[in-house]
């Protein structure tokens, strides 16, 4: 898969070098946010404990009540996996003084 999505961005930059791109800006902005997607940074469950200072089964509660969002299958995992950026959202949300 990745090396179709290279082979497509280099076919992207070839056209640009050109001046012949044809890509709107709605439609690169598109590309940029799904390139973000696919690059951000992904974590097991092991290490979203660690961060958070949880227990699994806790971790597991919080995914359950809906607190954390379900993990997705990623290339190079062997379990479910987590955005980073969720898990830092998360931490910073549970550190916020909640309001009588």
């Amino acid at each position: 898969m990745l090396h179709a999505i290279k082979k497509i961005l280099l076919q992207l930059v070839d056209e640009i070098d050109a001046g012949n791109s044809n890509l709107t800006e709605e439609e690169t902005l598109q590309l940029l946010n799904t390139l973000k997607a696919i690059h951000e940074p992904r974590i097991s469950k092991y290490q979203a404990c660690q961060l958070l200072g949880i227990s699994r089964a806790t971790f597991d509660n919080l995914v359950r009540d809906g607190k954390l969002p379900r993990g997705t299958k990623q290339q190079g995992f062997k379990e479910l996996s987590w955005k980073k950026s969720e898990i830092f959202q998360f931490a910073a949300e549970r550190q916020k003084p909640q309001e009588t």
